[in-house]
């Protein structure tokens, strides 16, 4: 008998070369090729990758050429990276799994232009989606608007009552009033009260000038019983009249709060037929959120464009995470990992390093940077991810930066936290929206704070600048109206710039809040010139609305003080009623028994 086959060996063995072959010729490629649009899908933005060796031997990785485009700016990179070596653990590579002993970046340069801009990610993936989600959520995102219209232009206001809210609380508090008075009228009919008062007074008028000597004790002991069941059918509907009590005084405390509702409704009104008149905005906050509110956005969006990503791919707990699966000709369907306790997650990095220099700009200068535990799968690791990245400047003037950062993952609830702290640092200009001044802030400080608790967020962004310029905006160079230019000439004689951006809520819908220190100074300037028009025109809006507030809201005012007083009558009435009644029988017993009383209800 023969160990070998030939016929079967030989082909087998040259199958094997052609393999060994393929990936000496190919193999880089194909992996280069792989991980680029691995990255691409995942960071939903483009990911290049100049070259790709595979050191099988060392169990390493070694890439050159890595650029990211900005998601928010195709025609700039996030990052780029000249090389960058990945150390693998060689064992998990036979279950598919990617776990990363060690990671080293050089080369490194950050908000590069790109030669060309970036090609748009698949829409349908998720990245993309989260990108889209959140740039829906800034464009409907109704910042004050700084609208410093001409004094001239306030004219008489027309006002469709559908348009104000007021009048849609009262119709609603109006139909929330008849369906109460519905109840309460149902709860009455429920009682029957001239059931018992009839059944009641048939027997006080059988037994009248009845005495024990004329019924006999047969008879007498049947009325006793006929007056106690009467006197417990008394008592079993006072009960009931005293819990339908309670019911009309709830319902008419909900009334009574959506009456206090109309007034924030009516000041609601007013500030909408304010915006009708086209007045200039001089509250403090709106003016912050006017002037600085798109750069807050702008800020904001990004944090929470990476918060959603690190949620989808590193998933809380032990759920399942579901991937898109592999390419078919029908559908693709998706692929669900089920992570098991003591299991090694699909990919981890167990340390990353990076040390760079950027020569030029705000942020120039040496970094050290630091990345621990990064995977798919944060429960199985048991330890949060935590990054940092640092910028020593001292004794160079300009100044200290820092980031720091952790993403706990591990339970089953989100817990993410980042900070950055700039002092002494050049911050960015932007423009002013509404005005044509562009703000350059110098130097000074700037921090932002991001805290996230399941799908609950807490941020606050600051900047502080000693020495701010304002210069004129020459792409949006235009005539100004007396308005616009008094609050440019008070916003130029400022050296000072303080502004505070808080958001707080839902992460797909939070609330924004800003304030600075222009607020009160502009709002107090344009006050002075233009007040004694504006508070003319803001009594106009008032009186525009109290027209037709009034005219809705008196009769539901009354129509809810006359279901109150009606229920206190009624209930009076059936108290007073059911107490005689009750007296009645008392007195009728009296006489059968020679004084003994009744059992009190």
């Amino acid at each position: 008998m023969r160990l070998v086959r030939w016929q079967g060996l030989v082909p087998l063995v040259l199958l094997l070369l052609l393999v060994v072959l393929f990936w000496l010729l190919f193999g880089d490629r194909v992996v280069r090729e792989t991980a680029s649009e691995a990255a691409t899908k995942a960071l939903g933005t483009q990911v290049d990758i100049a070259t790709l060796e595979v050191r099988e031997g060392e169990s390493s990785i070694e890439l050159r050429g890595l650029a990211i485009a900005d998601p928010f700016d195709l025609r700039r990179n996030l990052i780029a990276a000249e090389r960058i070596r990945v150390e693998l653990d060689a064992g998990p590579l036979l279950e598919k799994k990617l776990i990363i002993r060690r990671l080293a970046i050089g080369g490194v340069r950050l908000g590069t232009s790109r030669a060309e801009p970036a090609r748009r990610v698949d829409d349908n993936g998720f990245a993309a989606t989260t990108m889209r989600n959140v740039r829906e959520w800034v464009a409907t995102y109704r910042h004050p608007v700084l609208a410093l219209t001409p004094i001239d232009t306030i004219r008489q206001i027309v006002l469709d009552p559908t348009q104000l809210g007021t009048v849609r609380a009262a119709t609603a508090l109006a139909a929330r009033a008849d369906s109460v008075r519905g109840a309460l009228e149902g709860g009455w009919r429920a009682l029957e009260l001239r059931t018992v008062f009839d059944s009641s007074e048939a027997l006080v008028r059988r037994l009248a000038g009845a005495n024990p000597r004329t019924l006999g004790l047969d008879g007498t002991r049947r009325a006793l019983t006929d007056i106690r069941r009467a006197v417990r059918q008394i008592d079993e509907t006072k009960d009931r009249v005293e819990a339908l009590h309670r019911d009309a005084r709830a319902g008419i405390a909900v009334l009574d709060t959506g009456l206090s509702s109309l007034n924030e409704a009516r000041r609601a009104d007013y500030a909408f037929a304010r915006g009708l008149l086209k007045i200039p905005s001089l509250e403090g906050p709106d003016i912050g959120g006017a002037l600085f509110g798109p750069v807050t956005l702008d800020r904001y969006q990004r944090v929470v464009y990476w918060a959603e990503l690190a949620q989808r791919y590193m998933p809380p707990g032990l759920r399942p995470h579901a991937r898109d699966g592999p390419e078919r000709l029908r559908a693709a369907g998706a692929t669900v990992a089920f992570p098991r306790a003591r299991q090694r997650p699909d990919f981890h990095l167990q340390a990353g390093e990076l040390d760079f220099v950027l020569p030029s700009g705000a942020a120039r200068g040496e970094f050290v940077a630091r990345l621990s535990d990064l995977t798919t799968a944060p429960a199985l690791v048991g330890r949060p991810m935590r990054f940092s990245a640092r910028r020593d400047a001292a004794g160079t003037g300009i100044g200290d930066l820092q980031v720091a950062g952790l993403i706990d993952h591990t339970a089953g609830r989100v817990r993410d936290s980042v900070s950055a702290v700039g002092t002494g640092i050049a911050l960015p200009g932007f423009a002013l929206p509404g005005l044509p001044l562009r703000v350059e802030p110098g130097t000074g400080t700037s921090r932002l704070d991001f805290v996230r608790g399941g799908d609950r967020v807490a941020a606050r962004w600051t900047i502080r600048a000693a020495d701010v310029r304002w210069l004129p905006d020459s792409a949006r160079t235009r005539t100004l109206n007396p308005l616009e230019s008094l609050v440019a000439r008070v916003v130029a004689g400022l050296r000072d710039l303080e502004v505070t951006a808080n958001l707080t809520g839902d992460i797909h819908s939070p609330s924004i809040s800003i304030s600075s220190n222009l607020d009160r100074t502009v709002a107090a300037r344009v006050r002075e010139v233009a007040g004694e028009e504006i508070a003319r025109a803001e009594a106009r809006a008032r009186a525009a609305v109290d027209s037709i507030v009034n005219e809705r809201v008196a009769p539901v005012r009354a129509r809810v003080t006359e279901v109150r007083a009606e229920s206190e009558r009624r209930i009076e009435e059936a108290r007073a009623r059911l107490a005689e009644e009750r007296q009645r029988l008392q007195a009728q017993l009296e006489t059968l028994t020679g004084g003994l009383p009744l059992p009190r209800g």
